[in-house]
C-alpha cells in the first residue's frame, strides 16, 4: 500500500459481514475467531460499536466491542447477549484485525483511535480488551496499563487484561 491511498473509518453493516469475518479469519486461530453468526448479531444488536477501515472502497480491517458494566472479558460474554449494556461505564474491545495485505500501514491504530475517540465522546470511563503476549507494546502504547493474565482462555491462549481509563 502507498502513502496516497486514504484509510476511512466508518461504521460497519450486516452487508459487510462476509467481508469482515473473512479479515477475522485470517487474523486469528480457528478456536479464537468470531464466527459470522457473532459478527451478525453484535451488528444488529449494538452497531454502534462496529467500525470498518477501507481503503479504495476495500475492507481492510474492523474493531468491535460492546458497552458493558464488566470491567473486563471473560469467555461469556463473547457468547449472544453476554454483558451488553449500552449504559455501563465501560466498553470491552472485542476484536481488532487488519487483513494481512494491508498490515504496518496503520490500519490498526485509526481503527483503535477512533473507537477510543467514540467511546470518549459517549461518556464511557474506561476500555478494556485482551491480547496476545506480543501486542502489549502496541496497546501500551496508546495508554493501555497491563493487568496480567486474563481469565479469558478462547483458543488455549494466554491472553492479557489490558485497561485504559478515559
Amino acid at each position: 500500500m502507498s502513502s496516497e491511498h486514504k484509510i476511512t473509518i466508518s461504521n460497519a453493516s450486516v452487508a459487510d459481514v462476509d467481508d469482515l469475518h473473512n479479515i477475522e479469519a485470517l487474523s486469528f486461530s480457528a478456536e479464537q475467531a468470531a464466527k459470522k453468526e457473532a459478527f451478525r448479531y453484535r451488528l444488529n444488536k449494538f452497531p454502534q460499536w462496529f467500525f470498518k477501515a477501507e481503503i479504495d472502497g476495500k475492507t481492510v480491517g474492523l474493531v468491535n466491542g460492546s458497552s458493558s458494566d464488566h470491567k473486563y472479558i471473560t469467555d461469556d460474554l463473547y457468547l449472544a447477549d453476554g454483558a451488553y449494556n449500552e449504559d455501563g461505564d465501560n466498553l470491552l474491545i472485542y476484536g481488532l484485525a487488519v487483513h494481512p495485505d494491508y498490515r504496518k500501514n496503520g490500519v490498526a491504530h485509526k481503527l483503535l483511535l477512533h473507537i477510543l475517540c467514540v467511546a470518549k465522546a459517549r461518556g464511557k470511563k474506561r476500555v478494556s480488551l485482551t491480547c496476545k503476549e506480543s501486542l502489549i507494546g502496541f496497546y501500551e502504547s496508546f495508554g493501555f496499563v497491563n493487568h496480567g493474565i486474563s481469565e479469558s482462555v478462547i483458543g488455549d491462549v494466554t491472553s492479557y487484561d489490558m485497561e485504559l481509563d478515559l
